[in-house]
């Protein structure tokens, strides 16, 4: 009589959890497919790289690791900064932080750039002034503003109330706003009359 054993239990493979076995037949090596999936990438992922280092693409001494440091001067980018920057040097100046040595030196840069901003603002003219509103637009808006209220509309409903075709309301609602005199807003957002659809909901109000 021949006694022969056979596992009930053994370990999973990868996590090493409890495999129960089958009573006959293959045993089970994993205790389940997401374990044997990982375990077959682990195999190949060496084969690979065994197979990538003796053929050269792969180094076994990785490359020296070189790092450049680029020192590059701030400088403020705006009047403010400037004006910043300005008061903290006369300050160094007056209380001593700034070698008195580099006196002559700051003196000449600021000399530089006083007479720089005199022409700059010698040579500067002043935008000129907006137009002045046509009275019978201004009126427009208002009656536009007067019919629409605080409410959402759609072009179609306005066009409707002012007895107007469609096309000719968002002709002028565009001039409107091309002057400043109304915005069309959409979830407090400001659109544009021309890109709005006839049923598209708006609230209209000042610029």
């Amino acid at each position: 009589m021949s006694v022969t054993g056979r596992p009930v239990q053994m370990p999973c493979g990868w996590c090493g959890s409890p495999v129960e076995q089958p009573p006959a037949g293959r045993l089970r090596r994993y205790c389940n497919r997401s374990c044997r999936q990982r375990a077959y990438e682990t195999r190949t992922a060496g084969r690979r790289l065994g197979a990538d280092v003796d053929a050269g693409v792969v180094r076994t001494e990785p490359a020296e690791r070189i790092v450049e440091r680029v020192v590059r001067a701030r400088y403020p980018r705006t009047a403010a900064g400037w004006e910043t920057a300005l008061t903290e040097l006369s300050a160094q100046v007056a209380d001593g932080r700034l070698p008195h040595w580099h006196a002559e030196r700051v003196h000449r840069a600021l000399s530089g750039a006083a007479e720089q901003t005199r022409v700059t603002i010698a040579e500067w003219t002043p935008p000129p002034a907006p137009p002045p509103v046509d009275e019978r637009l201004a009126a427009a808006a208002e009656a536009l503003l007067r019919v629409v209220g605080d409410e959402p509309t759609t072009l179609e409903r306005l066009a409707a109330a002012l007895r107007l075709d469609v096309v000719e309301l968002r002709q002028v609602v565009l001039e409107l706003e091309h002057i400043g005199l109304l915005a069309a807003r959409r979830e407090k957002n400001v659109v544009s009359v021309d890109e709005l659809r006839i049923h598209a909901r708006f609230t209209l109000g000042q610029n």
